[in-house]
């Protein structure tokens, strides 16, 4: 096997650099395509346990390691955009001894002869992970062309960046987990903030109420104004900024539109390649896609019919996939993971209810904000929602309920 000893970033790698490593290994290497946290993070534990595993990283972006939840909350904490990257892709090369390659497009997958076709030129494969994330939903909206931004990965954060300099209006469309996050940020920052969303109350899909409204009132005190149950309609360019017609009839001047409606599987690949997909690339217990060698995880896949665009999850397949790349298959297994909702307003984790429990929710008021559980028929704790600092103190109790309840009904 050959041993990568000067790692090279692959930025402006010619087709011939790729044909005599591909040769070198008649096996072929592990080839991770995206260098989002699962491609990176799969790419450590690979090599955590194997020193000399060829290991191989392609991604269309720019290669730099960077935190993508950071992205909703670096604004009211002063950090620019260039602070965000952790590493060069260069320094990823030497500390893991892997290769990067950067700004590379991957056009096909011959899954028949393990080969992948980029626009750097082929590269045979031994063991293919695809990790190739999510990307923005954009709704057709009159008017908006490239106006509309998304903020998906550090690039659009420095295009985001650059757009807020001499603005003050901010829209946000979307009044959802990431729409919540950036409008706390941008009102924190001293931005005039107004989220457009379809919901009657902010999260309306994972929180209740009650809750969701006092979120709503939390958010508010910052300055955040709401125009709910509505949509927007058409986008206009003027000389004062955007002139925006939401569906209800109201009217809005703004600096700049922010969308934040949620991202989509990345599947145009895989279902290129003959993979089997439904909303996401579609993996067993094992995270291998319907074709031999071939894997996925991350915010692309579906397993067991759910998405799980969150780091927990991904975390555990990170676990279990290393050792079944490495021979030594092992199911990935999810334990209950809540999830933390970067609103420092008003602090807020939940546990959602597994599909197909039917119960209510049951809320109680906190000096600082809300507590719920969501309770089956006979008082048994399904999931739960925590708002505010005092609320939290009840995580792990509750957490531990959900756990054992969920132990009785399997």
């Amino acid at each position: 096997m050959l041993e990568i000893s000067e790692p090279v970033v692959a930025v402006a790698t010619p087709a011939a650099a790729l044909q005599p490593l591909a040769q070198a290994f008649p096996q072929g290497p592990v080839v991770i395509i995206g260098s989002g946290y699962a491609g990176y993070g799969l790419a450590q534990a690979l090599r955590n346990a194997d020193p000399q595993l060829d290991i191989r990283v392609l991604t269309r972006e720019d290669g730099r390691n960077y935190s993508k939840p950071a992205l909703s909350i670096a604004l009211a904490q002063g950090r620019e955009p260039a602070a965000l990257a952790s590493e060069s892709p260069l320094a990823v090369e030497q500390r893991l001894g892997i290769r990067v390659y950067s700004h590379c497009h991957v056009e096909r997958i011959d899954s028949q002869q393990r080969r992948l076709y980029t626009n750097f030129g082929e590269m045979s494969y031994g063991q293919l992970v695809l990790a190739s994330g999510a990307s923005p939903v954009r709704l057709p909206i009159a008017g908006a062309d490239d106006a509309l931004l998304s903020v998906n990965n550090l690039h659009d954060y420095h295009t985001f960046r650059e757009r807020l300099t001499g603005a003050r209006r901010v829209a946000i469309l979307g009044d959802g987990l990431i729409g919540c996050e950036f409008a706390n940020d941008l009102a924190a920052s001293g931005f005039e903030v107004s989220v457009i969303g379809l919901g009657n109350w902010p999260m309306e899909r994972l929180l209740p109420q009650a809750v969701g409204q006092q979120l709503q009132d939390s958010l508010s005190g910052l300055g955040v104004r709401w125009h709910l149950g509505t949509t927007l309609e058409r986008f206009e360019r003027t000389a004062q900024g955007y002139h925006l017609e939401l569906a209800n009839g109201e009217r809005l001047q703004v600096d700049m539109v922010l969308s934040a409606i949620g991202l989509r599987p990345n599947l145009e690949l895989a279902r290129d390649a003959g993979l089997d997909c439904a909303r996401g690339i579609l993996v067993d217990s094992h995270l291998q896609t319907s074709s031999p060698h071939i894997y996925a995880i991350g915010d692309c896949i579906e397993i067991d019919g759910q998405l799980l665009p969150y780091l927990a999850p991904i975390n555990q397949g990170i676990q279990a996939l290393a050792k079944t790349l490495l021979g030594q298959r092992a199911a990935v297994s999810y334990p209950l993971m809540p999830v933390t909702v970067k609103t420092p307003v008003a602090p807020l984790c939940l546990l959602p209810p597994p599909n197909g429990v039917e119960g209510r929710w049951n809320c109680t008021a906190t000096d600082d904000g809300m507590s719920a559980v969501f309770e089956d028929a006979r008082g048994a704790i399904h999931g739960f929602v925590l708002l505010g600092r005092q609320a939290q103190t009840q995580r792990s109790a509750w957490l531990q309920s959900c756990q054992a309840n969920q132990q009785n009904v399997a």
